[in-house]
């Protein structure tokens, strides 16, 4: 009897045990990469909506600029066999992903609530795989655009630059003038950021599209090149030597005090200036890049659900829905700077560089020229990407050659399979 005793008691011991380690039926378990001061607005919109729909939020964020150290730890976790309900993704890393049989289809809720009539054309490309959803989207970044201080735009007397003549005139009266011209950090998607305004500038809509998202360059779309890597070039002229010990945000911080006239960055950076109490036309503005009005670039965050995370289906339905959902995606993107990943919400209580981003997408997306961003992963898939960013920022090192950087773009692009 004593001995049956004991078996109870251990038995009992087990099941709390068991219970205390897994997640209770209304917890959600989220992993991200928002930690600077806009991020984490971002975040905690985010939070606050889910938690409004009394659900128990619980979140894994992970700091480093960029995304490689992110995705390092979420292959990890789900190769221990501990993923996280839902992780935040970008481009082609949701495609990957999906591949490999990882993820919730949320064909039902898209359907349900018609995803495919709000959600622009070119962000749906990134979200399904072979058709079906695998992804939520919550908002619409673009990385084509200048984000310069106000109070010397208006010491120096300029305006906004409309082509890049505009453009060089207007760095050469920062430089004489003794600031930094642009401001720019130490990471190769940094380079490739800029690289692709200029390249989308001096190529045009049909030029991107051929060569960095359907990898389908024509010769004269290689002759283009030659000139993208001459205003590269020009543009190292530009920067400060110290660009290469410093982050991205350390960057903004620079455009944001007036020790740099301007960086060249996504709408992240709106949410940056945001979050420190800065106002749009009075303490900085928001240009597209020279040249590229008429087109956008296009990163979009989004969130993928995983398999086999041990959720109540109804729990994973609730939080899908509020992530689509418009008062979120309204609230999340004042706070974050961007677009919301949807046409249909209003736009009224967003400053004035995300009421422009609002209607650049808009029209944009009935134009069919959004397209997707070089540097965040979402114009073509990693392999291409990665080797992009090494190429890019040797050039911008000036490690390598303008001709030798064409060479090494053409036999990335032309080797790559076509998607």
């Amino acid at each position: 009897m004593r001995l049956s005793s004991r078996f109870v008691l251990i038995g009992l011991l087990l099941c709390e045990l068991a219970a205390a380690e897994a997640p209770s039926a209304s917890r959600v378990d989220v992993m991200h990469w928002w930690v600077s001061a806009g991020e984490r607005n971002s975040i905690n919109a985010m939070r606050q909506h889910i938690e409004h729909q009394g659900l128990v939020w619980h979140e894994e964020a992970v700091a480093g600029s960029g995304t490689n150290r992110f995705s390092d730890e979420l292959r990890q976790r789900v190769a221990d066999g501990k993923p996280p309900m839902a992780a935040q993704a970008i481009g082609y890393d949701i495609q990957d992903w999906a591949r490999q049989g990882q993820l919730v289809m949320l064909d039902d809720i898209a359907r349900e609530q018609q995803w495919d009539e709000v959600i622009p054309f070119a962000i749906q490309h990134l979200s399904k795989y072979q058709d079906h959803w695998v992804a939520t989207p919550v908002n619409a970044h673009s990385t084509n655009w200048l984000w310069v201080n106000h109070a010397q735009l208006t010491r120096l007397g300029l305006k906004q630059p409309d082509t890049w003549p505009d453009l060089i005139a207007m760095l050469d009266s920062a430089k004489a003038a003794g600031l930094i011209p642009i401001s720019i950090g130490h990471e190769a998607w940094e380079h490739t950021l800029l690289f692709e305004s200029v390249a989308a500038g001096a190529g045009g809509v049909e030029f991107y599209r051929r060569t960095f998202v359907e990898l389908a360059p024509n010769a004269q779309d290689i002759e283009m090149l030659q000139l993208i890597f001459e205003r590269m070039s020009q543009l190292r002229n530009y920067l400060d030597t110290g660009f290469s010990e410093r982050s991205w945000n350390q960057a903004t911080d620079l455009a944001r005090s007036g020790e740099a006239l301007m960086q060249v960055q996504g709408t992240w950076v709106n949410g940056e200036f945001s979050a420190h109490g800065l106002v749009p036309g009075q303490d900085y503005d928001c240009f597209r890049f020279p040249d590229t009005q008429g087109m956008m670039l296009l990163n979009s965050d989004q969130f993928i659900l995983f398999k086999d995370y041990p959720a109540e289906p109804e729990t994973r339905d609730m939080f899908v829905s509020t992530l689509i959902s418009i008062d979120l995606q309204r609230d999340l993107n004042i706070a974050g700077g961007a677009a919301p990943a949807r046409v249909d919400v209003p736009r009224d209580q967003f400053n004035a560089c995300g009421q422009q981003a609002i209607n650049d997408m808009r029209a944009d997306n009935m134009r069919r020229t959004i397209m997707g961003s070089i540097a965040m992963g979402n114009a073509h898939p990693a392999p291409v990407k990665n080797a992009l960013y090494q190429v890019i920022t040797d050039h911008l090192m000036g490690r390598i050659s303008n001709t030798q950087a064409v060479t090494r773009v053409e036999s990335i692009i032309t080797a790559a399979p076509r998607p």
